[in-house]
This record gives C-alpha cells, structure tokens and sequence, in this order.
C-alpha cells in the first residue's frame, strides 16, 4: 500500500495572507491565536510596517512574546521600535530573562532605559543583573527562572510549589535543591519528585552528584559540557556556590544554531545579519565591501604573477598547471584551516605544548599527501606533455623537467598550505581576534601568493635561468 502524501504548509505566507486580505477581524484573532509562535515570527519577516502594524494589533501579547524570542535579537529589537513604550515594556516582562536582555543589548541606551523604567521593579533588576555579565559567558546566557527547593522540604509540599511555579519557568524537568545560603547542595529530577510519597523529603530522593559551571565561564566551553553531560538543565554559580541561573538544552542548542550560522557566513565572506528576507539590493550592499577587499587583494596574486612574466613567455606549458597548484593549496589549507578552528572551539590548543603539537600533526598530514599528490602530479604532468607538447617541451624544454617542476611545486604548496592553514587561525586567536574570519581572503590569499611564488620560482630557477 502506498504511503498517503505529507503536503507541508507555507504556514508563514499563509499568515502574511491572512493579515493582508482577513477582514473579519474576530475570526482573524482566532487564526492568529492558532499559529505556532515561530511561524508567526516567520512571517514577520516577510511583513511591511504597516502589515506588522496590523499584527501587532490583533495578536494576544503572549504570542508576540514568544514571537519575538524567536526572531534574531537584531530584528526583535527593530520590531519592538516599532509598538509603542508600554506594549514592548509588557512584552518584554512576558520572555524569558535571557531573551529580554538579548533585545535590550541590542537596542540604543536610551531606548532601552525608556523601556526599563516601564518594567516590574522585580523583573527590571533581574534584567540589569544579567546585563553586567560579559558577552558570551554563562552569566550573559543563563535564564534566572528556575525552581528551587529546600532539603528539608516534604514531597508533597514540593509538589504543591512546582503545580504553582511551573507556568513562570522554563523548564521543570530539572528541579534545583539549595541550603539557607542559595547554595545548591543538589538535584531533582521530575519524575523522582513525581513518585515519590509522604513523608519523604527532598533531601533524601535529590542527587548530591551534579556538575555546575561558572558564571564567567565561556559560553561554548558550558555548551560542551552539556553536550557531554547529557543534562537538560545546566546549573550556573557564582564564586561561592550559590545558584543564579540555569542554561538549558534548549538555549544550548540554540547558541549552536547562532554559531554555525556566524561561521559559515565568515567562511563564506558572508555578514553574518544577512537576511533570507531581504531585497537583493540590501544584500548587495552588504556583501560589496567583502568583494571589494577580495579584489585588492587578488591584485597582489596579478603583481606576483607579472613578475614571473618571461618564464611564462618562454614556457607557456607551465600555465596549464597553474590551476591544479592553487587548487591543491587551496584545499589542504581549508582542511588544515576548519580542524584548527574546529579544535579552538573547543579549547583544546591552550598550551604552547598542545599548539605545537597541532601544527606538527598538520605539517606531517602535509607531507604526506604532499608526496603522494606530487608524485601523482609528476606523473600526470608528464604523460600529458608526452602525447601532447606545448611551446618549447619537447625541442629545447624537457617533458620530464616541466613535470618535476610541477610535482615539485605541489608537494611544496601542499605543506606550507597545511603550515598556514593551521597556523594562522592560531595566530589570530592569540590577538583576540575570531580565528573564523581566518579562512576568508587572509588564508585564501597567502595560499595562492605562496604557491604561486613557488612554482614559478622553481620554474625560474630550474628551467628558464638554463635555457
């Protein structure tokens, strides 16, 4: 029997087609209220002000809420400029702590402050209190909405405070067990609170056997360890112990998403806030500088080659390998360029010991390869230039000097590739500088003046300079 057809839903434009053409506006607000929250967020995106204007109108707050968590915290911010005070005041006591504070950092002081001030005195200082942390920390990232028990604390009592606590938080599949100090002395899972009966106490059923991380740790090193943990709840401390908040595996896989994203732009020579969304004019505008910075750039490949101008006269045969060079280069550099940042990431080349012993392990990978891509180009060169000589191969140029010129030249390339490749995100890392931004015109650039430096010096100095 053949399976029905699955017909997946534009459910974003269908959205847009309501808010554009529905004139019945209480059937409009019902449709509306059946959306999921990302679609409509979605769907935003395709908006024009006065569109967005209407939504925002006869959308309930708390769809709008969770609408706005889930657009980038750069368009959100945009948005919220567009409601009047007390509507983006009311919605940003609605969100989670992180994501208000997330639309707030990107947001003019001024127009941040006027929206503070419009905000629950008990919310308002949680918001200032995540905003002192250090951008890309746990501190900045975490969620203070959690629920925490005593250890002395009856089950049933426990159970009577998550029944009223659990709409205010995010999750509940992690319960928080702390002492009079805040301090957390242990966990909860949910479902151990749930079968468990009177009179035990949450001390005798919580796991004293948690990991935890620091306020200041770094955002990706926490990310890590809940990877490897398997935790849906990470608890964040502060120095002494005590509890301030909490990263979820949602927020985790989240920060992946945003990560990925930003690399992949970087490694691309993408702006990382381009928009699926937007006119191929702002697009452009946006992708001009990086192609522009490519074209200067390039120009020193152009200068480097016209240097080498009579070896090219006088061997023509040598331009139908200049592509396999910078190909060659160009990949082993990319591979030795994407394990290096792969390994920054994840912190694992903080000592000089563990640096060197990268850059060792990539040179030797170099080397390898290298000699048998260069024995490989020797031979291919070779059999080509045999059956079918250009110019001088084959009167006063050898077939077998012009090949081992380019084996040469690739096994050359191939390690100083890896050598670089590897090498300067490293170095960009140590100046503080995002080793991602490494793989674009810097890496790409060096690799294609080096190789090129390469073989036509060796051209140069093992062909033309004995003619």
């Amino acid at each position: 029997m053949r399976p029905l057809p699955i017909l997946k839903r534009n459910k974003p434009k269908e959205i847009l087609t309501l808010i554009r053409h529905e004139q019945r506006l209480r059937i409009l607000q019902n449709k509306l209220h059946k959306y999921h929250a990302f679609d409509i967020s979605e769907a935003m995106l395709m908006m024009n002000d006065e569109e967005r204007s209407r939504l925002y109108k006869y959308i309930t707050r708390e769809k709008l809420a969770r609408a706005m968590a889930h657009t980038s915290e750069e368009k959100a911010a945009t948005f919220m400029l567009e409601l009047d005070k007390h509507t983006a005041a009311q919605l940003l006591e609605l969100m989670e702590n992180d994501d208000a504070v997330d639309i707030l950092q990107h947001l003019k002081y001024e127009d941040s402050a006027e929206f503070l001030v419009l905000i629950d005195d008990a919310k308002q200082e949680e918001l200032k209190k995540l905003s002192r942390y250090k951008h890309l920390t746990s501190g900045s990232e975490m969620n203070t909405n959690f629920i925490k028990f005593k250890p002395e604390m009856d089950v049933k009592d426990a159970m009577k405070i998550l029944v009223s606590d659990a709409n205010r938080v995010e999750m509940i599949d992690t319960l928080f067990v702390v002492d009079d100090n805040d301090k957390l002395i242990g966990v909860l899972d949910l479902k151990d609170l749930i079968v468990a009966k009177h009179p035990i106490t949450i001390g005798e059923i919580m796991n004293e056997n948690f990991y935890a991380v620091n306020v200041q740790d770094g955002i990706q090193e926490v990310v890590s360890d809940i990877r490897k943990y398997d935790t849906l709840a990470m608890p964040v401390l502060d120095d002494s112990g005590v509890i301030e908040g909490i990263i979820t595996m949602y927020d985790a896989m989240d920060i992946i998403e945003e990560e990925a994203h930003d690399d992949y732009a970087k490694l691309a020579g993408l702006p990382t806030e381009d928009d699926k969304y937007e006119t191929a004019m702002r697009s452009s505008r946006k992708r001009l500088p990086w192609l522009a910075l490519l074209l200067l750039l390039n120009i020193v490949i152009a200068t480097v080659l016209a240097s080498f101008e009579e070896t090219i006269a006088a061997i023509t045969a040598l331009v139908l390998f200049q592509p396999l060079i910078f190909d060659m280069a160009g990949n082993i550099g990319t591979q030795s360029l994407a394990v290096t940042i792969l390994r920054i990431s994840k912190e694992t080349l903080r000592t000089r010991v563990n640096i060197v012993a990268h850059l060792i392990q990539e040179v030797t990978i170099g080397l390898l390869n290298g000699a048998l891509l260069g024995g490989l180009s020797f031979l291919t060169a070779w059999v080509f230039l045999t059956i079918a000589p250009i110019g001088a191969v084959g009167d006063t140029i050898q077939a077998t000097t012009v090949a081992f010129v380019v084996g040469i030249s690739v096994f050359s390339a191939l390690v100083l590739s890896a050598f670089l490749g590897s090498f300067i995100p490293i170095v960009l890392n140590a100046l503080n500088i995002d080793p991602a931004v490494a793989s674009g015109p810097l890496v790409t650039t060096i690799n294609d003046v080096t190789a090129l430096a390469l073989y036509f010096g060796l051209a140069t100095v093992l062909i033309f300079n004995l003619l």
